[in-house]
């Protein structure tokens, strides 16, 4: 997700701590088994393959998937980071 140029939203908490979030928000990866990612998973690849191959789908990572409800004000890139860091 390219997030050069678009509009990103900052947290501003409840008004008793002002820290943390209202709600929750589902943050996910689909991976549909294309076919080039199950001749990957059928020969022994490992999960950096499967990735790799993934992402050459135009796969959402999590990340990616994470960055997109940024775009969308859902979440701030802060708590992206916090959730998301390997």
């Amino acid at each position: 997700a390219d997030i050069e140029g678009m509009q990103l939203y900052q947290a501003k908490g409840c008004t008793g701590c002002n820290e943390g979030y209202k709600g929750r928000v589902g943050i996910y990866q689909v991976m549909p088994m294309t076919e080039d990612i199950a001749k990957i998973i059928l020969s022994g690849g490992n999960a950096i393959q499967i990735a790799d191959q993934a992402r050459s789908d135009g796969i959402n990572d999590l990340r990616a998937s994470a960055l997109l409800k940024a775009r969308n004000g859902v979440t701030s890139l802060a708590e992206i980071n916090r959730v998301t860091k390997d």
